[in-house]
């Protein structure tokens, strides 16, 4: 091992105790946050759920016919984003750890299912699925923004913003 010839606090500083010092000086503080107070984050989730549903839209389906009651199904991407300051604390908006959990719960009760049965939802229409999601995690999701659901297949999506009033 090289020792350097400046000695450091009463003995000679080797090459590795330069080098260690180098990397802890470059390392940002745990806590360290935007020094920007104005500064929002906004962290955005995804997650992907298959269900089936039927629709009645008498007006648009042809006489005799109800082809939108028949059950049909689509593949459907729910969108989340949260917005918010980091904490001083952690550095963070929202632990993504904390976001899965929140995320799966609402999921699961919509993945593999006959959205016509699902308690709160109402017709199976994205803003309907919107609206259902964003009750289903405001409670839990501190700075929620805005819920997103695409049926990419077909190239459709709604986000739903809520605004102050």
């Amino acid at each position: 091992m090289s020792r350097a010839s400046t000695p450091r606090a009463g003995r000679t500083e080797t090459a590795e105790d330069g080098r260690a010092r180098k990397r802890t000086a470059a390392r940002p503080s745990r806590t360290q946050t935007v020094p920007e107070t104005r500064a929002q984050f906004t962290l955005t989730r995804s997650f992907l759920f298959e269900a089936a549903h039927t629709l009645v839209r008498r007006d648009i389906d042809p006489p005799g016919i109800d082809a939108s009651r028949r059950i049909h199904g689509h593949s459907y991407r729910a969108t989340v984003e949260v917005t918010g300051r980091p904490s001083g604390e952690t550095g963070m908006v929202l632990d993504l750890a904390q976001f899965d959990v929140e995320l799966t719960r609402v999921s699961q009760r919509l993945d593999h299912r006959l959205l016509d049965d699902v308690a709160g939802l109402g017709p199976a229409t994205l803003e309907n699925l919107c609206a259902f999601i964003w009750r289903a995690l405001a409670p839990h999701l501190t700075g929620l923004s805005r819920v997103t659901v695409s049926r990419d297949s077909r190239g459709d999506a709604c986000s739903l913003t809520m605004r102050d009033v």
